[in-house]
């Protein structure tokens, strides 16, 4: 939850500090698009970056099965199975 939260906070600041440097003032008025192009990289840059460290981490399967636990018996002369275990790999 909080993960989340930080995420969103630094998603936030950045997105308005881009906003900020890409903001055009009257002495600047030439390099506009100069700022602009900035501006998108840097906001590309950082999306990417918080993109990447927000997704789900996808792990392989576990699979499991259950391998029974055989005994000899001597009343029925041969193995018997008397339980279960779970086995996962």
């Amino acid at each position: 939850m909080f993960r989340k939260f930080a995420i969103a906070a630094v998603t936030v600041a950045t997105i308005a500090a881009t906003a900020l440097a890409v903001a055009p003032t009257e002495a600047h008025a030439k390099n506009r698009a100069g700022a602009v192009a900035a501006g998108a990289i840097i906001g590309l840059a950082t999306g990417a970056i918080i993109a990447s460290q927000a997704q789900r981490r996808h792990y392989h399967p576990v699979r499991c099965h259950n391998q029974p636990i055989q005994r000899w018996s001597p009343y029925y002369g041969r193995y018997v199975v008397v339980g279960y275990r779970q086995v996962c790999y």
